[in-house]
């Protein structure tokens, strides 16, 4: 384990001299903190709106926290708070929303094509808004309005309130509408609850193994490298039942040439645009934890929470933080900026609640087969149909436009086309569940924020049609897990009877359509558990649901990081606040694959004589943690450094030349069962992935290893052999320099929250704090001086530092609760 000191933080604060890192660069050095810098807002603001007004009073950390009477006067307020922090970001997601950042110089046509191409259009935003419900669409419409009284205000007053990106750029921000908040909710919505959709990943993974191994051979390794059931899977719901679901043998899958070519294509193209947003900060990381204890196993009685989205990081960071009080609302937490007044992930005065993404598949890739005469037409449910058409105009900064087409099909957006005139040809669609439906997940986000118990958050979790995790826990001593999203319900065979099989593409002529949604009642779902924990980092939600393409490791294989967490609550009887805080520590250097993998070769090296002493007592001393406890820079462990090099020589052995490099990141699970031979739970269709005894592959790739390590370090002196500190750069988007830290395998926001139980008399309030780097503000001035609460969370981000998130808004306005 390991905790940087506040000290060290100080003194890095003070001295500007030292160079910045290069943002996601890893370097030997300590990472530079930007030095904090004057801010000339106030820190208290009342605000006019229709006929009544609000109160913003912001925190010791700039955090905003509104007062008013209605609903409608604290989400007015939010907009406006929100715009004075991250205007430009705001502006940017609506851009990258609406595939207008070639507008400002951000990208190209192509990349706004692509974004036009899965998106929706203004009018059928308007049409989608139209259906919101009361009071969400009434409160949306404020929020617009809050925003654009900053706007107004920032172009009259631009030297103290215009951001220093559209001056630099000489820009004007536009004024801002309902359709742009939606438009944001829809993005992010499919970004961090989107599931599935990657049958033509695994067709070019099936492609390439059967190039490199042979049909026969390939098509074993692929269903052990790609199980659609992996019966080791870990499970956030905890039960007697631990048969998985059974998946009958599939045959192999044939696919015309034109298909590879268009999911070559297609894959390449989600891959750029994956690229393109995270190097303009524009986050597309993955992963998230969160875990809830019950009254039974706390040392209080009390009910406990901790939310660790994880989505990477930039500066100013993806989200920002809120507080709402007044109209029965007393709440505090994450909300995305340019959405609307929606706490994600926070806190009320009855309960709290967190999310990770669910993973779940509720998207499916359609073949269409083409016309030979017109490559519009498409054949569904036997008759030629014609494609939905629409010409899309994208400009650039310099304002040259540019054309492109794109098609719908009665499955959704066309993503390629493959055709010739006379002989025809395909066309790929995405179908998603949740099309035209994201609304109804804002909807039920913005509920959370006014439940009193746990029947009204699952009343508001029903209404999600992404696929999320979720986690409640709340005063009445109630802790609850859902599954959250649309998914379908798929034919057993399809055309020409074949065996439908998810993790492929489906054909597009009427014979393979979803017979209908998962009711939610049938989705995973649990309260008050038997073991007095819910615990999750986007694995599998219970042992019987098998709505996965794949389960492949990291995400829902055996061997997964989430099970660091359920054995320190499982150990701990009575846990605490700061044991809340302190799991979230441990986890965040905990090596998972340390922990799996190191018995393997420990146990091969008792059996074998000759290995050197040091090396073994290296290994032997390692705890499976990133420690750096010297902050010196490096691990403070050789036996990292070892243990890393033979994991890498190991799978070098035994499967650098069948796997294909599409899955060779998610290979670790399939060499786990291959480690774990007869007692692997997956029964592996490939039973020669050795090419000698398990234990002699084990030592052979340790030798190689530790000659690698000596003509890498230069010396046969183990302790000499340290791995540098990863560092953890932030994405740059707009004109704030961007940091960098240690790295840690934690959330871009953390909030841990307890809960006292009601008790008559009682005036016992939530504990319930959090930490956002680098800070909550993203605003730099004209003359480029940045506000005090842009780097300010950093520090304590870094030294395990929380703050308090006044969920109940007292102590901030005086008299007002």
């Amino acid at each position: 384990m390991k905790t940087c000191g506040v000290f060290l933080i100080v003194i890095l604060l003070v001295l500007p001299s030292i160079p910045l890192q290069a943002e996601d660069q890893p370097s030997e050095k300590t990472p530079f903190i930007p030095k904090l810098v004057s801010y000339t807002g106030s820190s208290q603001k009342t605000l006019s709106y229709q006929n009544g007004s609000c109160i913003i009073i912001r925190d010791d950390y700039g955090v905003p926290h509104v007062y008013a009477d209605t609903l409608e006067e604290i989400s007015f307020g939010i907009g406006y708070a929100i715009a004075e922090d991250r205007l430009w970001q705001a502006d940017v997601f609506r851009r990258e929303a609406t595939g207008r950042l070639s507008e400002i110089g951000i990208g190209n046509a192509s990349n706004d094509y692509w974004t036009r191409i899965y998106g929706y259009t203004t009018e059928e935003n308007t049409e989608l808004f139209s259906t919101m419900q009361s009071p969400y669409k009434e409160m949306i419409v404020a929020y617009a309005e809050g925003i654009n009284l900053y706007i107004t205000e920032a172009i009259d007053n631009p030297a103290e309130k215009m951001p220093h990106e559209y001056v630099s750029r000489n820009i004007t921000p536009k004024l801002w509408t309902v359709e742009d908040s939606l438009s944001i909710g829809q993005l992010m919505v499919r970004r961090w609850g989107e599931g599935g959709g990657m049958e033509l990943v695994f067709t070019l993974v099936l492609q390439q193994l059967m190039q490199r191994n042979g049909i026969l051979k390939g098509w074993k390794i692929f269903n052990d490298a790609c199980p659609q059931v992996d019966p080791g899977a870990t499970t956030t719901i905890q039960s007697n039942d631990t048969e998985p679901p059974l998946i009958p043998s599939f045959s192999l899958p044939f696919f015309p040439w034109i298909l590879y070519e268009s999911a070559h294509y297609i894959v390449r193209m989600k891959q750029q645009e994956q690229v393109f947003c995270e190097s303009h900060g524009l986050l597309y990381h993955f992963g998230s934890n969160g875990w809830v204890v019950a009254p039974e196993r706390s040392e209080t009685g009390n009910t406990l929470l901790l939310g660790g989205p994880q989505m990477g990081h930039s500066i100013p960071q993806i989200v920002a933080e809120i507080g709402m009080h007044g109209a029965g609302i007393n709440a505090s937490g994450m909300t995305f900026p340019g959405v609307g007044p929606a706490i994600a992930i926070g806190a009320n005065t009855y309960g709290a609640w967190t999310t990770t993404s669910g993973l779940s598949d509720g998207v499916d890739t359609y073949i269409e087969i083409l016309h030979p005469l017109d490559k519009t037409r498409y054949f569904f449910n036997g008759r030629w149909q014609k494609m939905e058409n629409r010409t899309e105009i994208i400009y650039d900064k310099n304002g040259v436009s540019s054309e492109f087409f794109c098609y719908r099909t009665i499955h959704g957006p066309i993503l390629d086309i493959r055709w010739k005139p006379l002989i025809g040809g395909i066309a790929v669609s995405s179908k998603m569940a949740f099309w035209k439906q994201e609304h109804h997940t804002i909807e039920g986000v913005m509920s959370f924020q006014q439940c009193t118990n746990i029947t009204e958050f699952e009343q508001g979790v029903s209404k999600i049609v992404s696929s999320h995790n979720w986690f409640w826990a709340d005063k009445n001593g109630d802790i609850g897990y859902y599954h959250s999203g649309y998914y379908p319900i798929r034919p057993t065979y399809g055309m020409f009877h074949r065996r439908i099989d998810d993790r492929f593409p489906l054909l597009g002529t009427g014979k393979e359509e979803w017979l209908g949604i998962v009711p939610f009642e049938d989705l995973p779902q649990q309260r008050n558990p038997p073991v007095g924990f819910f615990a999750n980092w986007n694995n599998k939600p219970e042992i019987g649901w098998n709505h996965a393409e794949a389960e492949v490791g990291p995400l829902w294989g055996e061997g997964h990081i989430v099970v660091r967490i359920m054995e320190l609550l499982a150990a701990d009887e009575a846990v605490s606040f700061q044991d809340m805080k302190d799991i979230c520590e441990n986890v965040a250097y905990h090596d998972a694959y340390g922990t799996y993998f190191k018995p393997f070769l420990l146990s091969a090296i008792y059996n074998t004589s000759g290995i050197p002493s040091d090396v073994i007592n290296a290994l032997e001393t390692w705890d499976c943690y990133e420690n750096d406890a010297d902050l010196d820079g490096f691990y403070d462990d050789p036996g990292l450094t070892i243990f890393h090099a033979w994991y890498d020589a190991l799978f070098e052995q035994i499967l650098l030349d069948e796997l294909s490099m599409l899955v060779k990141e998610y290979s670790h699970s399939l060499l786990l069962h291959i480690l774990q031979g007869d007692s692997s739970k997956l029964h592996l269709r490939y039973q020669n992935y050795l090419n000698d005894t398990l234990e002699t592959v084990i030592i052979d790739s340790l030798y190689q290893a530790l000659s690698t390590l000596e003509d890498q370090y230069h010396t046969a002196d183990v302790s000499a052999w340290l791995t540098p500190v990863k560092i953890q750069g932030f994405k740059r988007l707009g004109s704030l320099e961007p940091p960098s830290m240690p790295y840690m395998n934690r959330g871009t926001y953390n909030l841990v929250v307890e809960l006292p139980l009601w008790i008559r008399g009682s005036t016992n309030t939530s504990i319930a704090e959090s930490v956002l780097p680098p800070g909550q503000s993203g605003f730099m001035d004209s003359e480029g001086i940045a506000s005090m609460f842009a780097y300010d969370q950093l520090p304590l981000y870094t030294s395990w530092m929380f703050k308090q998130m006044h969920v109940s808004g007292e102590g901030l306005l005086p008299n007002k609760t």
